[in-house]
C-alpha cells in the first residue's frame, strides 16, 4: 500500500508541474511575442477643458497653454504614427486667437502617446466672452469607435479685465459713490492724484467719521493707496486724518485693501477698510460691527468722474458720544 501511494504521490506531482509549465509557456508569448497585426485605437487625452486667461501683477495677459496629447490603446506599433488635427466647424475660436504648434501628432515607433502645444492670444479675443475650441481626431481606421473620445472640446474666456494703458494716471480725478456700511452709508466725493507711484486719496470716510462717530475733520484727509497692474490696490495702515471731540483733537489712522476694474464706460474703485485709533488692533467698523449689520469693515465704491450714488444714511446720535474711549 505504501508504494501505491508514492506511486500516485509522483504521478500527480509530475501532472502538476507539466500543467505549470504549460502556463508559464502560454504566458510567455503573449507577453512577449504580442500580436503585431492586432487592431489598435487612438484618442484624445484629457479631451474636455474650461480655462480663464489671467494677469500678471503688471498687467499682462497671461495665457492659457495646453498640451494637446493623443494615446494609443493596444499595442506599441513598431513604426511612428501619424494623426491628423482637424478644426471642427463648430468652433467659436478663431485662428487669430490662438496657435497651434502643429496640425498633426506623431507618436513615435514604440510608443503609446504624442503631442502638440495650444496657446491662446488672448489680445485678439473679446473681453469676457467664453470661446470654444473643438478639435477632431482623423486617424483614419484607427479612430476610437466612441465619439467623444476623438473630439476636443476647449472652452475658453478672455478674463474681463482691461489694463490701466496710462497705468495710475488712468485713476487721477474725482470720484462719486457711497462710502460707509449698511444703515450707516454715506454718499461720497473723493479726490485721487499721483504721488511718486501711488495714488494719493483725499475725502474718504468723512461722511462716517462726521456722522457715525460725531467728530470733525480738522487736518489731514490725504492717504497713499498702491495701485498693481493686475487690478489690486491696497492701502498699508498710515494717518489718515485728525479729528475733535469736545474740543480735544484726535488722530486716526486707515488700512484697507480692494480692487479697481476699467472695462466699462469709467474706471471704478471697491476699497474695504477700516479707521483705527494710533496703536489699536481693532479699527472702529470692526469694534461696532453690530451697529453695522455685523461687518467688521467699511465699503468705498466708487465710479470715476460718475454721477453720485444713492446713499442710506439713518438718523441718530453720533456714536462717539455714547461710546468712552
Amino acid at each position: 500500500m505504501k508504494n501505491i501511494f508514492k506511486l500516485m504521490f509522483v504521478f500527480i506531482a509530475f501532472g502538476a508541474l507539466f500543467v505549470s509549465c504549460d502556463k508559464i509557456t502560454y504566458f510567455d508569448a503573449n507577453s512577449n511575442a504580442p500580436d503585431a497585426n492586432a487592431t489598435y485605437y487612438l484618442q484624445f487625452i484629457n479631451a474636455s477643458k474650461t480655462s480663464e486667461t489671467g494677469v500678471t501683477e503688471a498687467g499682462g495677459l497671461v495665457e492659457v497653454t495646453s498640451s494637446i496629447a493623443v494615446v494609443l490603446m493596444g499595442t506599441p506599433q513598431a513604426q511612428d504614427i501619424t494623426v491628423n488635427l482637424v478644426l471642427d466647424p463648430s468652433s467659436t475660436l478663431t485662428s487669430s486667437m490662438y496657435t497651434l504648434s502643429a496640425n498633426s501628432i506623431t507618436i513615435p515607433a514604440g510608443k503609446t502617446s504624442g503631442a502638440v502645444t495650444f496657446s491662446t492670444k488672448a489680445a485678439n479675443m473679446p473681453v469676457g466672452q467664453t470661446k470654444k475650441f473643438v478639435l477632431n481626431m482623423d486617424a483614419g481606421a484607427h479612430n476610437n469607435p466612441n465619439t467623444k473620445a476623438i473630439q476636443l472640446t476647449y472652452n475658453i474666456k478672455r478674463i474681463e479685465f482691461c489694463p490701466l494703458t496710462n497705468g495710475i494716471a488712468n485713476l487721477v480725478g474725482s470720484w462719486s459713490g457711497t462710502d460707509g456700511q449698511g444703515d450707516y452709508t454715506y454718499s461720497s466725493q473723493i479726490k485721487t492724484t499721483v504721488s511718486g507711484t501711488k495714488l494719493a486719496v483725499s475725502g474718504m470716510s468723512v461722511g462716517f467719521i462726521n456722522d457715525f462717530w460725531g467728530e470733525s475733520i480738522i487736518a489731514g484727509g490725504t492717504f497713499n493707496m498702491t495701485v498693481a497692474g493686475n487690478g489690486l490696490v491696497d492701502i498699508p495702515r498710515q494717518y489718515i486724518y485728525t479729528t475733535t471731540y469736545a474740543g480735544v483733537p484726535y488722530q486716526y489712522e486707515i488700512k484697507g485693501s480692494g480692487k479697481w476694474t476699467n472695462c466699462g464706460a469709467k474706471p471704478t474703485l471697491l476699497i474695504n477698510y477700516d479707521i483705527y485709533y494710533p496703536g489699536d488692533v481693532k479699527g472702529l467698523a470692526a469694534t461696532y460691527a453690530s451697529y453695522l449689520g455685523g461687518i467688521t469693515y467699511l465699503t468705498a465704491n466708487l465710479t470715476l468722474s460718475g454721477s453720485t450714488k444713492s446713499a442710506v444714511i439713518k438718523s441718530t446720535t453720533p456714536l462717539r458720544k455714547v461710546v468712552k474711549r
